[in-house]
């Protein structure tokens, strides 16, 4: 949808205009070209050494220095050794701290965030705000949260819906709102 610009509604109703139709066909042809630079891993057993191997498998496929690994999510990393939630999260963000540094490799990591006492998000959003991750000050280069600035039960059509970006931890810059888009 978001490579074609066109709206799920517009895909299931299959009555695409003659652009929407050229829209759709590049979106694919981006996407297949995209594809080879992506690598799934679900393995339940996953350890940062495992994680290692995978990434030289990347830089050695792709022929690329640059590699960026994406972690969705990281509160549903395995915990093997640690009976607490927290106490595995902190471990893993160790590790990727370290294979970032030996192996010169970005990381990506989604958390979950915080509900206030009343069910909603912050409004501007603090380090509290990472669900279960006390060391992430610590290990991230950069903590950014995206929030939705509109009411999900509003039936506001999605080019009226906006998300601010902040920044809420950073090595080399002063936390704040990064800019408002619209997804």
């Amino acid at each position: 949808c978001r490579l074609s610009r066109l709206s799920t509604d517009q895909l299931q109703r299959n009555d695409l205009t003659e652009q929407e139709q050229k829209q759709l066909a590049a979106a694919k042809a981006e996407l297949r070209n995209l594809l080879p630079w992506f690598r799934v891993v679900t393995d339940r057993k996953l350890d940062p050494k495992l994680m290692r191997s995978h990434i030289d498998f990347l830089r050695h496929e792709s022929k690329s220095e640059y590699i960026m690994v994406v972690i969705d999510s990281l509160h549903k990393l395995p915990f093997k050794d640690f009976s607490e939630r927290r106490t595995g999260i902190d471990a893993w963000l160790r590790h990727l701290e370290a294979l970032r540094d030996e192996l010169n490799v970005s990381f990506l990591v989604i958390s979950e965030l915080t509900r206030g006492d009343d069910g909603q998000y912050d409004k501007q959003p603090q380090l509290g705000a990472f669900k279960g991750s006390g060391d992430i000050e610590y290990s991230a280069d950069n903590a950014m949260v995206l929030l939705p600035q509109w009411d999900p039960f509003s039936n506001a059509p999605p080019e009226q819906r906006e998300n601010a970006l902040w920044l809420v931890a950073s090595r080399e810059h002063t936390p704040g709102l990064i800019g408002s888009y619209q997804l």
